[in-house]
């Protein structure tokens, strides 16, 4: 039989379960949880299993909460990139769309042709969106009305219905 490799104290496993109860992030909530299932007693596989998570990821989780504690496992150490323009860039782009509403097609096509980097649809949403930019649905305006054809149409109609 193996070996725990942590024990939780009554008190580390009540703030730690207080932590996964009250935690929005999923992610965080999922390693809390793995390490409360397997101090309850689980066995490694069962907690894959239950979380629907690989061996490996569980493995990892554990080394990273014996070397840190709770918080080593909790912080999440991702950094975005920088993106594919820089800030000169961004800021000639923000001046183009500045000047009038824009679409991102316009956008994509502009930014392809001003400085030779290709986006995606979606790519250019997110960009546009760091920038603080935002996206509004034009209202829709009703066709011009013609009155002499409308009219017409009463005509016909009336006479077709009846008095």
């Amino acid at each position: 039989m193996r070996e725990k490799q942590f024990t939780l104290s009554r008190s580390q496993r009540d703030a730690m379960w207080r932590r996964f109860k009250q935690t929005d992030d999923r992610r965080i909530a999922e390693r809390l949880h793995a390490i409360l299932l397997l101090d309850a007693g689980q066995n490694a596989a069962s907690v894959s299993v239950i979380l629907h998570i690989h061996p490996n990821t569980l493995k990892r989780w554990v080394k990273t909460f014996v070397a840190g504690g709770e918080e080593a496992l909790t912080s999440l150490n991702y950094v975005g990139g920088d993106g594919n323009l820089t800030e000169a860039q961004q800021q000639q782009l923000t001046t183009w769309l500045d000047a009038e509403v824009r679409s991102t097609a316009e956008a994509i096509a502009w930014v392809e042709e001003q400085f030779a980097v290709s986006y995606t649809d979606s790519g250019m949403v997110k960009l546009l969106k760091r920038l603080d930019y935002r996206f509004k649905q034009p209202d829709l305006l009703p066709a011009k009305a013609d009155l002499q054809q409308q009219a017409a149409w009463v005509q016909t109609y009336t006479e077709k219905r009846g008095p």
